[in-house]
């Protein structure tokens, strides 16, 4: 048994990604609306790291202290897949170790405007690749203010893309507040982005919109009205990963019966995980969380566990796919509140599957699987 105690807070989010996984229709929110999937933003395997500029306010630096807002998983998620990438900006934040980049420009409290003022500077010192854009949140504290955002996001796009015409933007709806006068404005402002992406696109512009925050649920996702918690967070980095690269993506709930089934293992509360609870206590021979989904497809997919190991040294789970022999998968030792996403390839059937996970070494205790076809470009 393990030696270490760690305090939980007691946060649980009602909010669930699928869990029935389908290739052919995977969600569209997941994907970018523009950018076909063999054209990733973000390739493997490119001759040189691919230059990626997250760019808005604090929830992109970051709304609560252990996390980095979607920049930690994106960076999980992308390093999981051998795609070599260089986060840039003028800012240096997050949690070390679990965000191995921690460079961006997340700037807290900053309206678009304020990003305008600055971003011509950044773009020619940096001279990113890709441009992730989330940015409007604090331009909805009143009528006047929400009313001029979308003009400004118009415009702001307009001089991302006049300075550097061969960088792709993607550009992001804001996460929803739980205040009624903000809620309409934020829900108004949203509705417009895909109106202005679709003006830039048709004049040429490489802009592109997601939907990366409307699985985002008040007051369960977030710190307080305005941030995500990091474990929410966690879920929109799943669709930023989907946009940037075109690999359809499926996240699966450890701690949710409808997706896995726990045996002689503990579900704790914790805001750090992407659904508020993880399965800890893997600790036993007959120790499993056991997941069953369907597939439109066989093949080989690309098994990610979002995991917490605190013990540290490198840990592990076997993983069984239908019964199959088992494989390992190991994750680096962050603590018990930082969580990283580790990866193993595994040959699945098309109808229903199941992955049992089950103890390796030592101790890690897991929150998530994050499913896919086995990217290839």
């Amino acid at each position: 048994m393990r030696a270490i105690v760690r305090a939980l807070p007691a946060l649980v989010s009602v909010a669930a990604l699928a869990f029935t996984l389908s290739p052919a229709t995977a969600p569209a929110a997941n994907q970018s609306a523009n950018l076909p999937a063999e054209l990733p933003a973000v390739p493997i395997n490119a001759a040189t790291p691919t230059k990626i500029m997250p760019l808005g306010d604090s929830n992109t630096a970051g709304g609560d202290a252990p996390g980095a807002a979607y920049r930690a998983d994106l960076w999980q998620l992308l390093r999981a897949d051998g795609r070599p990438i260089d986060f840039v900006g003028s800012v240096t934040s997050g949690p070390a170790g679990v965000l191995g980049d921690r460079d961006h420009e997340g700037h807290g409290g900053w309206t678009i405007g304020q990003i305008q003022g600055s971003v011509v500077g950044w773009l020619t010192t940096y001279r990113p690749d890709v441009i992730t854009l989330q940015i409007g949140t604090n331009d909805m504290y009143d009528d006047a203010s929400a009313g001029a955002a979308p003009g400004k996001l118009s415009t702001l796009l307009d001089t991302i893309s006049n300075t550097l015409p061969n960088a792709k933007v993607f550009v992001s709806s804001i996460p929803q507040l739980a205040d009624p006068n903000h809620y309409s404005r934020v829900a108004a402002y949203n509705y417009t982005i895909p109106g202005i992406v679709a003006a830039k696109v048709a004049s040429g512009k490489q802009v592109s919109f997601l939907d990366a925050n409307s699985g985002l649920f008040q007051p369960y996702d977030f710190v307080d009205m305005w941030h995500p918690n990091y474990g929410a967070a966690s879920k929109a980095a799943i669709r930023w990963y989907g946009a940037l690269t075109g690999v359809p993506i499926t996240r699966l709930e450890a701690e949710q019966t409808a997706n896995a089934t726990v045996t002689n293992a503990k579900r704790t509360q914790i805001t750090s995980a992407s659904g508020g609870a993880k399965i800890g206590y893997i600790d036993y021979p007959d120790s499993s969380v056991t997941f069953t989904f369907e597939l439109g497809t066989a093949g080989t997919y690309r098994v990610r566990a979002r995991g917490a190991n605190g013990m540290g040294t490198v840990c592990s789970h076997k993983v069984s796919a239908n019964g199959g022999p088992p494989a390992t998968i190991s994750y680096p030792s962050y603590s018990w509140d930082l969580l990283g996403e580790s990866a193993v390839d595994l040959p699945l059937n098309a109808g229903v599957n199941t992955l049992k996970f089950t103890k390796g070494d030592c101790y890690t205790e897991l929150d998530a699987i994050d499913l896919s076809p086995v990217p290839t470009s």
